[in-house]
């Protein structure tokens, strides 16, 4: 890229950031840091009480007041304990230990936690002592650390000499020194929320032991809608994916793509690998509308674009699939929502993290056309001659003799272009993010910078983005927290991606007979008078203008959480949104030259212009949210949520040109003379929202949820139609706590079902109202202005409505190693908006949409996991699957809406492949003889009393053409023939494979993604038997085509391209664009810390991977995710590193 962002302009666009939030952020900072470093966490004065309450509702009270978390087993606790004690001002250490010590439980503070444990009957210190003093010459010293997953060193870690009570604890370093008997001793490792270890000495004095969490015990955390759940209580259909650990070691830039393989039920298409346009589109479930079906974005609870996200500022992602889940969403959620966690601080020291890759990219599979320009030239006669015998041919032999006589000689004279070789060219990306966590008992920070270099493999079609983020939260008092989110962006993308989608067909109306570029720059055009003097050169076109389109955005959020008393919590937000894109752009004047004369053969001549145009969006959202927790003595647990929001749009674009420039190079508009224009408009829309949830839980057995939203959006008509009410229900059953279920190797079994109503409001913005344009009219022979009605209104416009059941099953086998989850659903969408034909009294006004379509999906997913060591060999492999089949159930009755190969009606899935079938490619005289027998036995016309030509429609087959099929068996081939192949447009097979494996610091994993049921009629310009002068030629069918004397042809003949016979929608340009690809596989390696503590890193890992290397597909295109002539997907091959200081 030949322009960069500036720094200046980076810091431009933060210095936006209003003076009122710099002013909040600073008071958070100085008000939080005042207090934190005489307030640690055992130092914190607390007042409770509790009044004969179970020893665990203590301290889960406890843990709420002081906001400080307790984790313990519970097996620690003594469930028949009463409490009944008050504390005035006392610290948390006071109060734990007048609980706990009586009972012989103590605890220990392990980063932002105090974890519960049952004291031993000597400390292990004391043990140690006494062994180290006792020990025999022949006992062994043994010293070591202990770490997590991710190599952070683990503090209080038992440590336990099989078979005796002899022990340690590692320090605060995860340090370790024990004495053992001999070299066959077995020490034990345990700790809170990771699994045991056990480890054989042997001939070893060091040991790096790192443990594995235990998902079961840590009682993981689900984010949901305006909150978060055990996922142990969910009782709605929720995939989530760990994030963080993706976007650190692949190289994705942008994060829609980089969900491909890792949730059942969410389909990602990478439609093309544009750089800044790569991003996916998403489909939860299907497509279950024929309007627009993007999921709801939300990102740290505002809707946003997860595209302008910097991957690796994210934390976590969750995917709510049915409607007890997307219920509290409403309006917005019947094509389910996306909830993005971004990464915050913790309390703990303070961290940095570098993360740095760099990547080559090429394109992950290329459609050869011809470059023998020789054999170009007699394949273009031979299909002009094959339609018209008596066509002149396009070619002389004399030129084509020429090109045949000169290959291998001067390329800049007689090219053989292959233009994919010309313009694919390698490249490097890179990506760099430095970031920095921490936090103190009252305040918790993180922050991280970004940037992104994508020059693509196109030239003049680079993308290049910073990102800044910080998020801050502080408890200013016990009972108040405050806090802000603010996330910029700075982007920049060539103006030459703006034409990429066009490069393709620009390179299909080609000639191999070109130069591209010259070594010298020039521009080439066709070195044959004889070839079209119009034909594209693709890099002419790529470098035709000259600009750029400049992105500032700007993403902000206020909040703050009261807590006048216990179980009641207060929350609110406010948010901003500033999104401003800047496009300038001017032509460029270039020569295109005859290199075989030396002559120009095209004058790059025009007038001069200049165009900006500027497009601004703003989304203010507020919303209040009221929580409140209680149990009722010791077995019924509630959670009650209500909350109201209210949300306002404003798009505002603004477009002004002039021509001719005084100089090209003052690229400003009042630097042009002539032809001012301008265009401008302005759109905006607001919905208000009230909502609630309820959640029960008895005996941590039995679950409730009801979640219930009422929306108002001004896109709908003032009255019934513009507000909706959308309400859900769910229970859970988890059977594994029963007391009569007791199967060892099921340890967890959970049921659940849903049902609930969403709702679909993603229309125009006014489309309820009636449309008037002006027009001149004569009126007493005077012209005068007036307006005309073009489009009626329609107030009972309203929401699309989709009704979703979901049954599924949650379980664990073998110790909760394996665990998995399957659902079924059933998603029925009513009221669909579409267009009907408009009756003839409204003459020629449009009608409005109108509610009148139905679409039901239904399917089933599957997710497993399992996990398992053996030795210092860690390994875990998961999968997930998903089918969904769709249906059009009512759609203008039997009427047939047919466009192109696709088709829509009821009983079919959304546009259905509606097609001619074909028998075979006519080749021999057995064939001939075929047709002529259809032509003798065709029907009579009842009318003239003659037979009809059953060839009448397409034009009588000869050898070389294709034999369509006679499906409705009438004996005439026509449209009439057309057949379903019970296949739309979208996949209905979705799945993922996952592989990860880690060993003494050596990490390896694998991501396979697959998508299966997706047919596409594939008959463009790089896949066509119909020729055309100036255009290419695909290499396959020139090498697979009918020509006579053969008779193993893969392809009809060539014809002209006006010659349709052949080229009908038929299943036999049909392609299966089912794939499975290895999305990514990396290998890593984590340099020991005892190497890497002298420079204070604590955690280097340095890594390779490929992504999108390997693709196994029948399709024929350039990816089985592209759709026709995109910008292809990208396959990468990176090195990367990550740092922690």
């Amino acid at each position: 890229m030949k322009k960069k962002c500036t720094t200046t302009t980076v810091w431009l666009t933060v210095m936006k950031i209003t003076g009122l939030q710099i002013f909040l952020t600073l008071l958070l900072m100085s008000t939080a840091l005042a207090g934190s470093s005489a307030q640690e966490m055992l130092d914190r004065r607390i007042s409770i009480s509790f009044d004969n309450v179970q020893l665990g509702t203590a301290l889960n009270r406890l843990s709420e007041v002081a906001k400080v978390p307790i984790t313990y087993n519970s097996t620690v606790l003594p469930r028949s304990q009463m409490v009944s004690q008050q504390f005035q001002n006392k610290s948390v250490a006071e109060v734990l230990t007048q609980l706990l010590h009586p009972l012989g439980i103590t605890y220990v503070v392990v980063d932002d936690q105090l974890i519960l444990r049952k004291q031993k009957s000597l400390l292990p210190t004391t043990i140690l002592k006494q062994a180290t003093s006792e020990t025999s010459q022949s006992e062994l010293r043994i010293e070591g650390t202990v770490t997590d997953e991710k190599g952070e060193e683990l503090p209080g870690v038992s440590i336990v000499l099989k078979g005796t009570s002899r022990g340690t604890t590692t320090d605060a370093a995860g340090r370790f020194e024990l004495t053992v008997p001999d070299a066959s001793a077995v020490l034990i490792f345990s700790f809170v929320g990771y699994l045991p270890q056990e480890t054989t000495v042997g001939n070893q004095t060091q040991l790096n032991i790192k443990l594995q969490s235990d998902t079961k015990a840590l009682e993981e955390v689900v984010v949901v809608g305006y909150g978060t759940q055990k996922k142990a209580n969910l009782t709605g259909a929720v995939a989530t994916v760990d994030f963080s650990k993706q976007a650190e070691t692949r190289p994705i830039t942008s994060l829609s793509s980089g969900l491909a393989g890792l949730a059942a039920g969410l389909y990602v298409n990478q439609g093309n690998g544009r750089p800044g346009g790569d991003g996916a589109t998403l489909r939860i479930r299907g497509q279950g509308t024929l309007n627009n079906s993007d999921p709801l974005v939300i990102i740290d609870g505002a809707v946003g674009n997860m595209n302008h996200l910097n991957p690796q500022d994210v934390e976590s992602i969750s995917v709510l699939k049915d409607a007890a889940s997307a219920a509290i969403y409403g309006s917005r959620a019947a094509n389910g929502v996306i909830l993005i966690t971004t990464k915050k601080g913790k309390e703990g020291e303070f961290k940095v993290n570098y993360n740095s890759f760099f990547s080559t990219a090429k394109p992950s599979n290329v459609v050869r056309t011809m470059s023998n320009y020789a054999n170009y030239m007699e394949l273009m006669n031979e299909g002009f001659r094959n339609s018209d015998p008596n066509a002149t041919p396009i070619f002389s032999q004399e030129k084509i003799d020429l090109w045949r006589a000169n290959e291998g000689g001067d390329p800049l004279k007689y090219p053989n272009t292959e233009w994919t070789d010309e313009v694919f060219k390698p490249n490097l990306i890179q990506n760099h993010n430095l970031s920095f966590s921490g936090g103190t008992s009252t305040i918790r920070y993180f922050g991280s910078f970004g940037y992104l270099d994508n020059p693509g493999i196109i030239e003049k079609a680079g993308y290049e983005r910073y990102s800044l983020r910080l998020n801050l939260e502080a408890d200013i008092k016990p009972w108040l927290t405050l806090g802000t989110l603010l996330n910029g962006m700075v982007a920049r993308t060539d103006i030459g991606t703006n034409i990429l989608n066009d490069v393709f067909s620009f390179a299909g109306a080609s000639t191999p007979g070109m130069v591209l570029r010259a070594p010298d720059g020039r521009f080439g055009g066709p070195n044959n008078p004889e070839d079209d003097p119009q034909a594209n050169n693709v890099l002419h076109n790529l470098y035709s203008r000259q600009g750029d389109i400049r992105q500032n955005k700007l993403t902000t959020r206020l909040f703050g959480k009261l807590r006048p008393f216990e179980g009641l919590t207060i929350e609110g937000s406010y948010n901003y949104v500033f999104d401003d894109r800047l496009q300038y752009q001017q032509p460029v004047f270039n020569d295109r030259w005859d290199l075989l004369t030396n002559t120009i053969s095209r004058t790059g001549v025009g007038r001069t212009s200049i165009m900006n145009q500027n497009n601004k969006d703003y989304q203010y959202w507020m919303d209040g949210i009221i929580r409140y927790d209680k149990t009722f003595g010791e077995r019924l647990t509630m959670n009650v949520m209500v909350g109201a929001s209210q949300e306002y749009y404003k798009g505002i674009w603004f477009n002004a040109s002039k021509l001719d420039l005084i100089d090209p190079s003052l690229s400003v508009i009042d630097a042009a003379t002539m032809d001012a224009a301008a265009n401008g408009n302005a759109s905006d829309w607001t919905m208000r929202s009230y909502f609630g949830r309820i959640n029960l839980s008895l005996d941590d057995k039995y679950l409730f949820e009801a979640n219930l939203r009422r929306d108002g959006t001004s896109r709908f008509a003032a009255g019934n139609s513009r507000w909706g009410m959308f309400p859900s229900f769910s229970a859970g059953w988890r059977v594994s706590e029963e007391s009569f279920f007791d199967l060892s190797w099921m340890p967890t079994l959970k049921l659940r079902a849903s049902y609930g109503s969403l709702g679909n409001n993603a229309v125009g913005n006014y489309e309820y109202q009636a449309v008037y344009n002006a027009a001149n009219y004569i009126l007493n022979n005077n012209l005068n202005v007036g307006f005309a009605q073009t489009a009626l209104s329609n107030a009972g416009l309203t929401w699309e409505s989709t009704y979703i059941t979901n049954v599924g099953v949650d379980f664990g086998l073998f110790n909760n190693r394996l665990d998995g989850s399957i659902d079924v659903f059933s998603k029925r969408t009513k009221n669909i908006l579409i267009d009907l034909p408009a009756p003839l009294v409204v003459g020629n006004a449009s009608i409005p949409k109108q509610n009148a379509a139905e679409v039901l999906n239904q399917g089933i997913e599957l997710n497993l996991s399992y996990r398992n060591r053996l030795g210092d060999f860690n390994y875990q492999i998961g999968g997930n699957f998903s089918f969904v089949d769709n249906t059009v159930t009512k759609f203008k009755g039997d009427e047939r809406t047919i466009s192109g190969a696709s088709l829509l009606q009821e009983g079919y899935a959304i546009n259905t492949l509606y097609i001619l079938g074909v028998d075979r490619i006519i080749q021999t005289e057995a064939d001939l003889a075929l047709v002529q027998s259809m032509i003798d036995n065709a029907p009579v016309d009842p009318n003239t009393g003659q037979k009809r030509n059953p060839f009448a429609a397409y034009g009588t087959p000869r050898m070389g053409d294709l034999l369509y099929k006679d499906t409705n068996g009438d004996g005439i081939i026509n449209d009439e023939d057309r057949y379903t192949t019970g296949h739309g447009t979208a996949p209905r097979i979705g799945y993922g494979i996952n592989l990860s494996a880690d060993w003494k610091g050596i990490d390896f994993s694998l991501l396979v993604q697959g998508s299966g049921g997706l047919q596409v009629i594939w008959q463009d310009l790089y896949h066509t038997t119909g020729v055309r002068w100036g255009y290419q030629i695909n290499q396959e069918i020139a090498e697979g085509r009918w020509y006579p004397g053969r008779t193993d042809a893969t392809y009809p003949r060539l014809l002209n391209y006006t010659d349709a016979r052949n080229t009908r929608n038929s299943d036999f340009w049909l392609q299966n664009r089912s794939f499975m690809r290895l999305k990514n596989i990396q290998l890593g390696y984590t340099v020991p810390r005892s190497l890497t503590e002298k420079a204070k890193i604590s955690t280097l890992r340095v890594y390779g991977s490929l992504e999108n290397y390997l693709t196994f597909t029948r399709y024929k295109g350039f990816d089985p995710e592209v759709s026709g002539t995109q910008y292809p997907t990208l396959k990468q091959a990176l090195v990367g590193i990550n740092l922690t200081f």
